[in-house]
Order: C-alpha cells, then sequence, then structure tokens
C-alpha cells in the first residue's frame, strides 16, 4: 500500500488584473492562473495536487446569466485549485453541469491581492502542515512575496499578459496557421503591456511557424514559465537575506 509523501508547497497566486473567463471543455470549466512557492523547503506539488484557499475573501468569483445579469458566487465551495505546473500555475475549475444548474452563461473569476493555497491536508501525511507554518506562510511570507512581486513591474506585467493569452487558446487543439496568424493580430492590437512581452509575442510567432513548439499555448507557457521561475528565486533570495 503506498504511503503518504510530506504536504507540498504552500503556495501564492498573482492577482489577475481583471477578470478571468472559465473556458469550458470536456464538461468542466476552467482557467490557469500565475503562481510561486511560498516555501522553497518543501516539496514541489506534482500536477493535479489539489489545494485550497487560505482564505477567499479576494478572490471574486462571478457568474452570468443569459440575460446578462451577474451573481457573486462563493469561490471556496464553487472553484477547486489543482496545481498544473510545479509552483508555477494553478487551475481553477468548476463542474459545466454546476453553470446548467445555477443558470449561467459563463464564470469569471478576479483574483485579488495576497491569495494563498494550501495543499488539501492527506491522511498518513509524515510531515503535515503545522498551523504555525500555516500562519507564517499566508502572513509574512505572502506579504513578502507581493513586495517581491511589485518590484519586478516588467516581467509580472509580461506574465500576466501571457497567462490572459494562453488561456483565450484551446488546451487540446492546435490553431490553423491562418487562426494562428489572425490571434496574434488580435494580440498586437490590444497592445503588449511590455517590451519584453511584444519580444516573447514575435518569438513565440517564429518558432510555432517553424516548428520549435508544436502551438503557441505552449511557447507562451514556456515563457511564463521562465520568467516566473526567476521571479520565485528572487523571493527565495530575499526571505533568506531577510532584506
Amino acid at each position: 500500500m503506498p504511503t503518504a509523501s510530506a504536504a507540498p508547497q504552500v503556495l501564492a497566486l498573482l492577482s489577475s488584473d481583471g477578470e478571468v473567463t472559465l473556458r469550458c471543455e470536456g464538461g468542466v470549466c476552467t482557467a490557469d492562473f500565475s503562481a510561486f512557492c511560498l516555501q522553497q523547503s518543501r516539496p514541489a506539488p506534482t500536477t493535479g495536487t489539489p489545494y485550497q484557499f487560505a482564505d477567499a475573501s479576494q478572490v471574486r468569483l462571478i457568474g452570468r446569466r443569459a440575460d446578462g445579469s451577474r451573481i457573486r458566487l462563493d469561490a471556496s465551495e464553487e472553484l477547486h485549485p489543482a496545481s498544473q505546473r510545479d509552483q508555477l500555475v494553478v487551475r481553477l475549475g468548476m463542474p459545466e453541469r454546476r453553470l446548467d444548474a445555477l443558470g449561467l452563461r459563463s464564470v469569471a473569476v478576479e483574483i485579488g491581492p495576497n491569495v494563498t493555497l494550501l495543499p488539501d491536508p492527506v491522511a498518513g501525511d509524515p510531515n503535515p502542515l503545522s498551523e504555525s507554518e500555516i500562519a507564517l506562510a499566508a502572513g509574512p511570507l505572502r506579504q513578502a512575496g507581493s513586495r517581491v512581486a511589485e518590484t519586478k513591474g516588467n516581467r509580472i506585467n509580461s506574465v500576466r499578459w501571457l497567462m490572459r493569452l494562453s488561456n483565450q487558446l484551446p488546451r487540446s487543439a492546435r490553431l490553423t496557421a491562418r487562426a494562428r496568424g489572425r490571434f496574434l493580430d488580435r494580440a498586437r492590437k490590444a497592445d503588449a503591456p511590455t517590451d519584453l512581452a511584444g519580444l516573447i509575442l514575435d518569438s513565440c510567432q517564429a518558432s510555432t511557424d517553424f516548428g520549435g513548439y508544436k502551438s503557441l499555448r505552449a511557447c507562451f507557457a514556456a515563457e511564463h514559465d521562465a520568467i516566473l521561475w526567476q521571479l520565485n528565486t528572487d523571493y527565495w533570495r530575499t526571505v533568506q537575506t531577510g532584506s
């Protein structure tokens, strides 16, 4: 019988800078969000590791009805967070049948500042998160993470933009060359928030056209994760030195 492993890292979600609409595919409505690790000493989560909000008060979950009216939903009850690419991406989702039951056409999420995710507790965990560890991670460490992020405006804004673009692309299908061109034209007309973001857009177009990546989404993911990994490293260094 397999034994439980130690609880993975507590994660910080980056604020989303606006609402992100969940995309429904295969009976589940989801969107991905940028994240980083608050505890270097803990193991990174594997893909699909379930998480829960330490405090969902800064997570706005808005349902839209067919008539255009909107309702506020309880994010802690409706959303199911799970890690996707180590500590750098978290997927928030809810069953499509839940939208149908509530009479909703779509659902959007807005992540505010200082949102923290805790891994779901597992029976038999040899090293579970303690109350003091959770309080430290969700409090002083999370606030330190926000301060570090705020000093990296060029990179953070690029990360947010790449994630927003990624959420507009299909997960399992490749765009045709024509559809890819139209998507990139729309992205350029929306204005990249930084010079770095514009360079990444050009690079991903070339890399996808010449087969370096199987899709734009894959290229955006690689660029997103490289930038965010460096930010996470900067955060760890800041916490260790106490600066």
